[in-house]
């Protein structure tokens, strides 16, 4: 009895082992099948694209697509762009140009020199901060020869070009006070011409004043001058 129930186990198995192999084969028939018909359809579509002269890259593309690409290929042109610019710096060997025009004049002149130590490794960047510093706390005598623009014009590790700007008659009216030989003299704002020689006497003034004029006096005004000559002589 037992016997024939293992039979019967067997008998079964077998019968469901064999119903399974015969699923699974007509599946990978049809599967087989299917995929041989797609890759004739491919084929037969490469072929008829071959015989219009059109290569698979030259496929309609979406124009929405199209212009995400341009600008995603711009992007990463100008990003490789800036990445070029941040890294170049001025070297020892660079060509430098200072460039000064007189706007007064329309005069422009160019003098080639040597980079001077300041600039030599600088980026274009650090550059134009540079100058921009230079404008914020100029000094005196820039100010008065009126500087009113200090600019790069090009950068290259081969070239640096820049420009100084001045327009005398932007510069307000100035005067500079200061004892020389033992007199007070006042001096134009260009520090060189002579406005007024006073006639007084260092000496004769007390030591703040004296103090005062050794470091010299800027004034802005005929009025301010006036005023500390006649406190000088009261």
């Amino acid at each position: 009895m037992k016997l024939k129930k293992v039979y019967i186990y067997l008998l079964s198995f077998l019968g469901l082992s064999v119903l399974f192999s015969a699923c699974y084969y007509l599946s990978y028939r049809r599967a087989l099948y299917e995929f041989n018909k797609s890759a004739v359809e491919r084929k037969d579509n490469y072929e008829m694209l071959e015989a219009n002269n059109v290569g698979p890259t030259q496929m309609p593309v979406d124009s929405a697509d199209a212009t995400n690409n341009a600008d995603a290929a711009d992007a990463t042109e100008a990003a490789e762009e800036v990445g070029t610019q941040a890294s170049t710096t001025v070297l020892p060997t660079t060509k430098y140009i200072l460039e000064t025009y007189d706007k007064t004049a329309n005069k422009l002149e160019s003098e080639k020199l040597n980079p001077p130590a300041y600039l030599v490794g600088l980026t274009r960047e650090e550059i134009i901060a540079y100058l921009d510093d230079y404008m914020k706390d100029m000094t005196l005598s820039e100010y008065n020869k009126g500087l009113i623009a200090y600019e790069l014009q090009s950068f290259s590790e081969e070239e640096v070009v820049i420009r100084k700007t001045y327009d005398a008659a932007s510069v307000p009216l100035r005067f500079y006070v200061v004892i020389k030989g033992g007199y007070v003299v006042v001096y134009n704002s260009d520090l060189k011409s002579v406005y007024n020689y006073t006639g007084i006497e260092a000496a004769k003034l007390p030591e703040k004043d004296r103090i005062q004029l050794s470091q010299g006096i800027y004034l802005d005004s005929l009025e301010e001058l006036y005023g500390l000559l006649e406190s000088y002589t009261s």
